[in-house]
């Protein structure tokens, strides 16, 4: 058993909070957010020709990922050589520009193996290392903990008040003790002594550079600077907290969090060098750019020939001579794997002119080399299309663009984050086009008026391909289940489940939406003045039960059910009463703040997705609500919930199913479809081949409709199964300093065929019906807040539907 593997593998949460942005939406996927129309790629005619222009960037993966699993840096010693350090693997060094690899042993590292938990190790140009590690599992000689200093493994979930509270466990995940050392060549150890301030925390990350200047950074705005010696002097202090620094010669280029662009510091002269082009170009593309605790970059700056600064992120890479009034694009986004969100940037370098070597996350090394005669954009081109944009379908572009380097994936969304166009203006703007012959040939039909479409004729039926595919090698029974006997037009990448956790006692007779509004007013009478479902608004209430209910508020001959809605509407507001029954300040305040901030960064309308809904297994286990409804998502999601009755004091726990006024309700996700009219057809079908094949879904995540790719994800890596089945730890800290976290475990093989069961049993499809779902919320929340009678919410809400329909 790996000692660190509890350190090496928890998610920290920087507060509670009440909802997980973990639905069918991508919420957790900040990348690829560049609107690849054709008015963004130079050079490209409407017919979609390239002309004459030639030249293009082509790229080279090599596999390092059996060599590496949490790489610091990779550096280009002056002696031609490459290194790449990780935290959790040696050296690898490549003598030939990166086309092999062998390992370096180090003394220092092998001695201490996995008893050492590295926050980050580079290396200098003279081949020195500078490493910050924590060695708390160490005994007094550096060797392992004996026996009876080891965390107890029975203490699965933990609630105490190790930061800002007066108690502290010695098993907290989050306290950490770094230390600093400079690592000779010769083996020498100098030990690093930092001198920060209490506001900084701790060290965590180490910069070198290329004359051999070491610098460390930490959680503040400060940056010191180590001599050789080891003793350490504050060099200089910043507005934000760096989390990328690299140098170009004297010149320090420092970008981080709270960082409005990336900052120039000469270090000789010791002033900021402005830089307007630089500036604009960062502010313009890349304004919310992440920087993931330093493991991989929105976009990262790297130094090239004299007075250059390379940039490289979701649009691609550019060149940038500072003092000139321009930024050369080398390669663009859309036409590479920078374009990706499933490619973590970890770490560029130029190898010379015209070839760069890009490290990306899960071990992918790729070289990027320019071929003169290449066409500069692929002649052919497939038109992709989603109404809001989808990380699944950055990845799969990407993917497809990289296998087909002679097709251009275009992928256009209707509503941009941030922008002004309503989703009625984009879908005239996208039926005008298709009824024109002029659409995409992919459509995302997520949020798109796929009935109307049906009707109309303007889908491509579906049922050829997936037998062509190998139904068998895909859950055909939800594929089938998503549509009406007329046939399949269109197949989800995934699907999640709305489920229920909580105290058997009460979870276990919630079957049907009156069952839970009975269950949730025992719970009321037993759980007075706590928060039971962490959800304090009426309109979240009803989104949430409107997943398990929706698919039941039509007839069969398409309209709308008045008794399902009265019924629906009555539940709920019950639901809302008993949450609502005497709750305490904290929890509405908790609430409100996590609301505040949903507005601020995802606009009004947060409460009508579903994504925000999520089942947060921590809030259960710290007592911040009584019961988790929402959406399972992924396999590491049902990992996550099947461990909370193993940890102690919660084998009550019960997980199951959700139910409304519908049974056998599943959620399909990403829901692709063929434009009827497409004169692409067939590479448009090649494209769901890739799509819904094994490493695509794998690389999606989520609960996948692929079946060999869902398998692959619920199979645990073997490094990281502990004892018992332990198979990381998750853990927060809440606004007031209390911590809570929880030991993971795989999934008892009955739990695993339980989840199986869904896959195959699920038959009720709720797809969301944006107009609908509208009207009943804004009117149904009038009568559940008192402002208006049941019969009058009723008539409201079939008086909105009948005016749209007209219009």
């Amino acid at each position: 058993m790996k000692k660190f593997w509890k350190k090496r593998n928890f998610c920290l949460i920087a507060a509670a909070v009440v909802m997980l942005l973990a639905g069918c939406g991508n919420k957790d996927s900040e990348a690829g957010k560049l609107n690849n129309t054709q008015e963004d790629i130079t050079g490209v005619e409407e017919t979609g020709g390239s002309g004459s222009a030639r030249g293009r960037y082509v790229e080279e993966e090599t596999d390092l990922s059996d060599l590496l699993e949490q790489v610091k840096s990779m550096r280009l010693l002056p002696d031609g050589r490459l290194v790449i350090t990780d935290s959790y693997r040696s050296l690898q060094v490549s003598e030939d520009q990166g086309t092999t690899w062998t390992k370096q042993s180090n003394g220092w590292l092998d001695e201490r193996g996995d008893g050492v938990y590295i926050l980050d190790i580079k290396m200098a140009p003279d081949g020195t290392l500078a490493v910050i590690y924590d060695d708390s599992a160490e005994g007094e000689n550096g060797g392992e903990q004996e026996d009876e200093a080891e965390v107890d493994i029975e203490t699965e979930a933990n609630v105490s008040e190790s930061l800002g509270g007066e108690e502290e466990t010695e098993e907290s995940l989050f306290h950490l003790e770094p230390k600093c050392v400079l690592i000779r060549p010769d083996g020498e150890v100098v030990p690093v002594f930092p001198e920060l301030k209490e506001e900084d925390g701790y060290p965590v990350h180490f910069w070198i550079s290329d004359s051999g200047r070491f610098f460390i950074t930490s959680y503040g705005e400060d940056i010191y600077e180590v001599k050789q010696d080891g003793e350490s002097e504050l060099f200089l202090t910043v507005e934000g907290n760096p989390q990328l620094v690299q140098f170009m010669g004297d010149t320090m280029i420092l970008d981080g969090y709270d960082f409005a662009a990336p900052l120039l510091y000469d270090m000789e002269k010791k002033e900021y060098v402005e830089d307007r082009v630089l500036t604009d170009f960062v502010a313009e593309n890349y304004p919310d750019r992440q920087f993931n605790g330093g493991s991989w970059y929105d976009l990262y700056l790297f130094p090239g020939e004299e007075g250059t600064i390379y940039l490289a992120g979701e649009k691609g890479l550019y060149r940038h001579v500072v003092g000139q009034e321009e930024t050369e694009r080398l390669i663009d986004g859309a036409l590479s794997r920078l374009g990706s969100p499933k490619y973590g940037l970890k770490d560029m370098i130029m190898l010379g002119e015209g070839e760069f070597l890009a490290l990306f996350s899960g071990g992918k090394l790729v070289r990027f080399s320019y071929d003169p005669d290449i066409a500069s954009v692929p002649a052919e081109r497939l038109k992709v299309y989603s109404l809001k944009e989808s990380y699944d379908i950055r990845v799969a572009a990407a993917a497809y663009q990289v296998q087909n380097p002679d097709v251009f994936v275009e992928y256009e969304i209707g509503m941009e984050e941030g922008g002004a166009v309503t989703r009625e203006d984009a879908l005239k703007k996208l039926n005008t086009r298709i009824m024109a012959g002029e659409g995409p040939d992919i459509l995302m039909l997520d949020g798109l008026p796929v009935d109307s479409y049906i009707q109309k004729g303007l889908l491509l039926e579906l049922d050829g391909f997936l037998e062509d595919f190998g139904e068998d090698k895909l859950f055909g029974n939800l594929i089938r289940a998503s549509w009406k006997d007329e046939g399949i037009y269109g197949i989800p990448a995934k699907v999640a489940f709305p489920i229920l956790l909580g105290k058997e006692k009460y979870v276990s007779d919630m079957k049907g939406l009156s069952a839970i509004a009975d269950g949730i007013e025992r719970l009321r009478r037993d759980n007075p003045g706590k928060d039971l479902l962490g959800i304090c608004s009426e309109k979240g209430i009803m989104k949430i039960f409107a997943s398990v209910s929706a698919p039941s508020w039509k007839k069969t001959d398409g309209e709308i059910d008045r008794d399902t809605l009265s019924d629906f509407l009555t539940q709920t507001k019950r639901i809302y009463e008993a949450q609502m029954d005497g709750i305490s300040e904290k929890s509405i305040e908790r609430y409100n703040s996590a609301s505040e901030y949903s507005v601020r960064d995802y606009g009004e309308d947060w409460e009508y997705d579903l994504s925000f809904y999520g089942g947060m297994s921590l809030n259960y286990i710290g007592d911040y609500q009584q019961l988790l409804i929402g959406l399972t998502t992924y396999p590491y999601d049902y990992f996550d919930l099947t461990s909370v009755h193993k940890a102690k004091g919660f084998e009550d726990a019960c997980l199951m199913p959700m139910e409304g006024q519908s049974s056998k309700v599943f959620v399909p996700c990403t829901l692709l479809g063929i434009n009827a009219a497409s004169a692409k057809k067939e590479l448009a079908e090649d494209f769901l081949k890739l799509f819904f094949g094994k490493e695509n879904q794998y690389a999606l995540g989520g609960f996948s409709i692929n079946r060999a790719a869902l398998e692959e994800l619920f199979t645990p890596e073997e490094d990281y199964l502990g004892e018992s089945g332990q198979y990381g730890s998750i853990g927060m800290i809440d606004e007031d300093g209390l911590e809570v976290y929880m030991d993971v475990y795989v999934p008892a093989k009955e739990e695993l065929s339980e989840f199986y069961s869904w896959m195959e049993s699920m038959d009720t499809p709720y797809i969301e019906e944006q107009v609908l779902e509208r009207a009943v919320f804004e009117e149904g929340s009038k009568f559940i807040l008192g402002q208006a009678g049941l019969e009058e919410a009723l008539d409201a809400v079939e008086h909105r539907l009948a005016i749209y329909m007209v219009e």
